[in-house]
């Protein structure tokens, strides 16, 4: 009896590492920081302070591409200065989209590529606008400021932050069916702790 329940763990635990890694190799939730190494930050009323520091994180499912790459789907949480701002709050002036994201198809745990988001601050005529434009390697986050004169005619921009923004590494976020999985296993190890006592 010993030897089939030792089998059973065994067995539960092999299972929960294989639908562990085949769930990741399936489609894949991915989660990389952001930072920002901030280099020039004027007067705003943001509170952007300069030097390196996390400005938020980016959280997409590789099986949201289409076959060039391009993500349909990404969650963007950013918080620099007293600024905090999601998806939600954001448009893609330059391009008329509400995210511009993707990854290399060939490698698509690899963390994105590109990823391109405006948020303009503060109404249809902004005050301000923040832009990151961060890749692989490289990038750039910055905030311009915007005057309007009596007629309503636009004056600007002016430059109030700039900083180069980087991807962190990627991390893997577990799906719920890995999680039930791992907690079966979980189960199972606690069971026979309680049944050897």
């Amino acid at each position: 009896m010993k030897y089939l329940k030792k089998v059973l763990l065994a067995t539960g635990l092999i299972a929960t590492t294989l639908g562990m890694s085949l769930s990741a190799n399936a489609g894949a939730i991915i989660q990389q920081d952001i930072y920002a190494d901030v280099q020039f930050s004027d007067f705003n009323p943001f509170n952007i302070d300069l030097g390196p520091q996390v400005i938020g994180s980016v959280t997409y499912n590789t099986e949201d591409a289409d076959a060039v790459g391009f993500l349909s789907t990404v969650d963007l949480d950013l918080s620099i200065g007293d600024l905090a701002l999601t998806m939600a709050d954001g448009e893609s002036a330059d391009f008329g989209l509400p995210i511009l994201a993707g990854i290399n198809p060939f490698d698509p745990n690899a963390g994105l590529e590109f990823l391109f988001e405006t948020f303009a601050l503060f109404g249809a005529m902004p005050d301000y606008v923040l832009t990151l434009d961060v890749g692989n390697f490289d990038g750039f986050v910055y905030v311009d400021e915007y005057l309007y004169d009596a007629s309503g005619n636009i004056d600007g921009p002016y430059l109030d932050a700039l900083g180069i923004a980087t991807l962190g590494d990627v991390t893997y976020v577990p799906e719920p069916s890995a999680l039930v999985l791992m907690l079966a296993g979980l189960g199972l190890l606690v069971r026979r702790k309680i049944a050897a006592k």
